[in-house]
């Protein structure tokens, strides 16, 4: 028997930062997101052997592990051995052991959530293997947990969310555990404009973890304008979700624009002299506006493109480095399932 654990990833349109403590905890943040169909995978497999074993099928890497052995953090596959570390049980069996297996449909540095996403994959195959009682909240929280508390890697608390209810939704967060996700039903007609009147364009990987630190070192420094830019890519976020759910597409495009222009007020890194480059000459050929997916400095590029503007975008962009991809959104969320 295998069991898959399968979450996707996700963009933001808008409020990406107002999740990053402090802020939510003293003001509140909120975010406009939905999931795309890419995903993260894990996939255990049980072999007749007392063995403990990690595939990353991305890094075509294989860690051996004793099946009693502690799992100790060493940089390699932390988030991984901390979901095993939470959810394994304390004996597999005299005659077993298992295998994990590890696929994400992102390159690194995405800025998709890719990370988040595969530790809710993760979670999502153990929950099935063990029939524990998480709910969706519970294992959004837990993958928080994991990532931020366990590993301490720095971030955002969206994209565990994202990867755990899917579709498009409006989250608001109140601190660690005080989380609403209000799933938005959007007429499909209104989703299929805008996917095919959306580009991604890949601008190169890019680590996050030291532009999420200057953004949270800015508002809680109470850097000039700072705050000023979070409070209104708020107001921004409730405007994009209402046009997004009445049609108003350019409009949304447009927002979209005034969003990233505040975001790169939180931090100097969020940007780079070549994104700023490519963004704007979108902008002349015809693009309404877009933002760079998760904290920024590389990854990927979101533009809103009329449809009669998207190849001539697209041309210049290859030209200039870029690499396309077309946009198709998922509706569903975290899934597991067994196979024999």
């Amino acid at each position: 028997m295998i069991i898959r654990g399968r979450a996707p990833l996700r963009i933001s349109f808008c409020g990406g930062g107002t999740d990053l403590p402090p802020y939510p905890e003293e003001r509140g943040g909120v975010v406009l997101n939905a999931t795309i169909d890419r995903y993260a995978y894990a996939t255990l497999r049980f072999p007749r052997q007392r063995i403990l074993r990690v595939n990353s099928l991305d890094y075509k890497t294989i860690e051996h592990y004793g099946v009693d052995q502690p799992l100790i953090y060493g940089g390699k596959l932390d988030l991984i051995k901390a979901c095993l570390r939470r959810l394994m049980p304390d004996s597999i069996g005299d005659d077993s052991g298992l295998e994990l297996y590890l696929e994400t449909e992102a390159p690194p540095g995405s800025g998709l959530g890719a990370s988040s996403a595969l530790v809710v994959a993760v979670i999502g195959a153990l929950r099935e293997w063990r029939r524990l009682p998480l709910d969706d909240y519970q294992m959004a929280h837990l993958a928080w947990e994991i990532e931020r508390k366990d590993v301490g890697i720095p971030g955002g608390m969206q994209d565990q969310y994202a990867a755990v209810f899917g579709g498009f939704s409006l989250i608001e967060f109140g601190g660690p555990g005080k989380v609403i996700v209000n799933s938005l039903r959007i007429d499909p007609r209104i989703i299929d404009e805008l996917q095919y009147n959306l580009l991604m364009v890949f601008v190169g990987s890019r680590k996050s973890d030291s532009i999420i630190e200057a953004q949270v070192s800015g508002y809680v420094e109470r850097r000039p304008g700072v705050l000023e830019a979070l409070d209104r890519m708020k107001e921004l976020t409730i405007e994009a979700k209402n046009a997004l759910l009445t049609g108003r597409l350019d409009d949304l495009g447009q927002l979209l624009h005034e969003e990233w222009l505040e975001k790169k007020r939180t931090a100097s890194a969020v940007t780079t002299s070549l994104i700023d480059e490519m963004y704007e000459e979108a902008r002349r050929l015809g693009a309404l506006g877009g933002k760079v997916s998760g904290a920024g400095g590389g990854g990927f590029m979101l533009l809103y493109c009329p449809f009669d503007r998207k190849s001539l975008v697209s041309e210049r962009l290859v030209q200039m480095g870029g690499e396309i991809f077309p946009v198709a959104f998922e509706m569903e969320g975290m899934k597991a399932w067994s196979w024999h």
